[in-house]
């Protein structure tokens, strides 16, 4: 029972450092974000940038993405090497027109969203049980235990 409020403790701590990571992080101040571009496009032009959106549709030939009060043309992906819904990562460079010329790029559909937490579901379940099947919790003093005859 002695080993409980530590453990309590080492979470709490740990949760603490998550969220305090996850708001102080907002991302690279290297590059503007999408709502600053949005707000003054023309400024902006020329600049690089890093951004992280979605996949809204195809206009003229080239693939649109969204974010947050902006909407891009972008270079590449084409067309046909994403669908809509799909999440994206672009760098490049803000062009004339709302366009933006991409120099790398990453897409992630939905379905290897589900495939990538279906995986780390899995790994977590069979870790779990190659470790419970050698050891258990011993209720008495809240601790792992070997099992007999392991």
């Amino acid at each position: 029972m002695r080993r409980l409020p530590a453990f309590i403790a080492l979470v709490v701590i740990l949760a603490g450092l998550v969220v305090g990571f996850g708001f102080q992080f907002n991302g690279s101040d290297a590059y503007p974000d999408s709502e600053a571009i949005g707000e003054e496009y023309s400024t902006h032009v020329g600049e690089k940038a890093h951004l992280w959106g979605e996949v809204v549709g195809i206009e003229d030939g080239s693939v649109v993405i969204g974010f947050e009060g902006l909407r891009l043309r972008v270079t590449a992906p084409k067309p046909g090497t994403v669908a809509v819904g799909d999440q994206v990562q672009i760098y490049g460079t803000l062009a004339p027109d709302r366009q933006f010329e991409t120099t790398a790029y990453h897409a992630q559909s939905p379905a290897d969203r589900t495939y990538m937490y279906g995986v780390s579901v899995l790994g977590s379940l069979l870790a779990a049980g190659a470790f419970l099947r050698r050891w258990r919790i011993d209720t008495d003093e809240w601790q792992f235990v070997p099992r007999e005859g392991t």
